[in-house]
């Protein structure tokens, strides 16, 4: 059994009995190498002037570099899903602005752009062998998401949900045709502006889009259930999470933050020194404890995930991540509908997907794993792991 993964927005590949391969796009390279040849040819045009006013260049005090201050180009891979080819597999890159879908033949090691374009944003696919076709959440420009199809070569059909929702993370049922099972979310907007201000929790369908029939399979206004899955016996497995409540319920955040108001502002005064220490003595201001290693200075960011933001400072400092990506609340359950209650398969489940085989590969954001027949194994141990596909 092989296993995807998008780490740190770098796509591998693991094999049992064999050292993680990591899978590169000569598409990204390509436009990189026109990127930077482009920035080198015109930089003379754009240069900043050599004149200052302040004490500190502004291109400096602003983290502003050549070329108009434009850095390079960062590519991640966000979406990667398997075909019913075991040396086939299709994903979605990102390239700057660039967001594109791509099949990758790995016994040719050759990559076949099927499209690419700006102001396109997936919110997950699948690939359908059945039918050779591809079925992707695209965010529209008004904040939602629908369910589109396309055929395996990257052309368009037609979109086959609706509504005023955000509709994410298709993935096929086996034995049904043309039938998915994927999370909706509905939204609120603003009565005049007509911008989205809320989303509601998350349910999961199931949609036969070549029938249109549609069925509400999990919904509590409680918890979100995000990344759904169907194995061949019918069992559903989601991601569980308690769903964020609305700004008019959170009734202790006000007190909390006036409580923390002082402190939050002598950390912010404490920064801003600290910064300067840092310009003029190359010193930071905090030495204690030893010396500090260069990553822990560092603006560990946020990373987006099921439409939930992660701050990844917290991944470190908050208990209840417990050195995990996510919370322990963030749940992998199982649904058998002959039951009545969810099964609790694993906690701090920041990803997952289904084997054809019955193998279930997770991962908490660091370390993947593959549960079989009740028994858990490690496959890998990597950075901020955003994605799984088995194939």
């Amino acid at each position: 059994m092989r296993t995807l993964s998008i780490a740190n927005g770098e796509l591998w590949l693991h094999a049992e009995g064999a050292a993680p391969k990591q899978i590169e796009s000569p598409f990204a390279k390509e436009l990189i190498q026109r990127a930077e040849q482009s920035r080198r040819t015109t930089d003379w045009k754009h240069a900043p002037r050599e004149e200052q006013s302040g004490m500190i260049p502004s291109a400096r005090l602003w983290g502003a570099g050549g070329g108009g201050g434009q850095g390079p180009m960062t590519v991640r891979f966000l979406h990667a899903s398997r075909t019913g080819d075991d040396d086939v597999l299709y994903y979605v890159l990102s390239v700057g602005e660039t967001r594109g879908l791509f099949r990758r033949h790995l016994a040719e090691d050759r990559e076949v752009r099927l499209f690419h374009r700006t102001g396109w944003d997936c919110e997950g696919f699948a690939y359908n062998a059945d039918d050779k076709s591809l079925v992707i959440a695209s965010r529209n420009a008004d904040g939602s998401a629908h369910i589109e199809v396309y055929d395996e070569e990257g052309n368009r059909r037609g979109a086959v949900t609706g509504g005023d929702c955000i509709d994410a993370a298709p993935s096929l049922v086996p034995g049904r045709a043309k039938t998915i099972v994927y999370q909706s979310s509905g939204v609120a907007r603003h009565p005049q502006a007509g911008h989205m201000v809320a989303q509601a929790h998350a349910c999961v369908h199931m949609l036969n889009y070549g029938s249109g029939q549609i069925e509400t399979l999990l919904e509590d206004r409680r918890f979100d259930f995000v990344a759904p899955r169907m194995d061949a016996n019918g069992r559903l497995y989601a991601i569980r999470r308690p769903a964020e409540k609305p700004p008019r319920e959170r009734a202790g955040l006000a007190l909390t933050d006036t409580l923390l108001l002082p402190f939050r502002l002598l950390k912010a005064i404490f920064g801003y020194l600290n910064f300067f220490s840092m310009v003029y003595g190359k010193e930071p201001l905090r030495s204690a404890g030893g010396p500090r290693a260069p990553e822990l200075d560092q603006d560990l960011g946020k990373l987006w995930l099921h439409g939930r933001m992660i701050e990844l400072s917290k991944v470190k400092n908050d208990p209840k991540y417990g050195g995990a990506l996510v919370p322990r609340d963030w749940e992998l359950i199982r649904v058998d509908r002959a039951e009545a209650a969810p099964e609790v398969v694993a906690e701090h489940v920041a990803c997952f997907d289904l084997h054809p085989g019955g193998a279930v590969v997770y991962t908490n954001g660091f370390d993947i794993f593959r549960l079989e027949r009740g028994t858990r194994s490690g496959v890998a141990r990597q950075q901020q792991v955003a994605g799984l596909a088995s194939i």
